[in-house]
């Protein structure tokens, strides 16, 4: 039988070569998959104790780190039924079709850019902003005198102070020392 007749072998070889291209693809997809799942489980181990996001951002960025933690198992397992093909219990070959595969393998892809996605927009929780703060300072002027409070707007070239007699303003010129203190007495 020549190789170009109907029925001869060449398709056959053909489709196992395809398969076997697709395999070590999705053999080197699963490596970089592993690497995924070891991104966010790196996220959630690394994330803060007193993170000053509000409550609401701290249960979403949760809710996206499991969802990337389910979306990046879910792809492992869908690569690696490519990446790794196992026979049946009775023994028949359990390798589904190229175009099938390729479809496994396109799914799974697309699955780790989204675990990818999920586990970013859910560590960016981690950088919201600090409130500002509202620590008391001491500050001494030249001429000995000293006030206490926390610092509140003022005009150009001066310190405000909020104290228990009022707001009070300190030329710069005019300012010894100012520290942070823990409490004013």
């Amino acid at each position: 039988m020549e190789p170009s007749e109907p029925g001869s072998a060449r398709p056959v070889v053909a489709a196992a070569d395809r398969l076997e291209e697709l395999s070590a693809s999705a053999r080197g997809w699963h490596t970089i998959q592993m690497a995924v799942l070891g991104f966010i489980g790196i996220c959630g181990v690394l994330r803060t104790a007193d993170s000053s996001a509000p409550r609401a951002v701290q249960w979403l960025a949760a809710a996206l780190a499991v969802a990337a933690l389910a979306a990046a198992s879910l792809a492992i397992f869908t690569v690696g039924r490519v990446a790794y093909p196992v026979n049946d219990a009775d023994g028949a070959n359990a390798l589904p079709p190229a175009g099938q595969a390729a479809a496994r393998l396109r799914a799974g892809i697309r699955l780790t850019i989204v675990a990818v996605i999920l586990a970013v927009i859910a560590a960016l929780s981690g950088w919201w902003p600090a409130p500002a703060s509202t620590a008391a300072v001491a500050v001494t002027a030249t001429s000995g005198q000293a006030w206490c409070g926390p610092l509140v707007n003022g005009p150009a070239g001066a310190i405000s102070v909020r104290t228990g007699n009022g707001v009070v303003t300190v030329p710069a010129q005019a300012v010894a020392q100012v520290h942070p203190v823990a409490q004013c007495p």
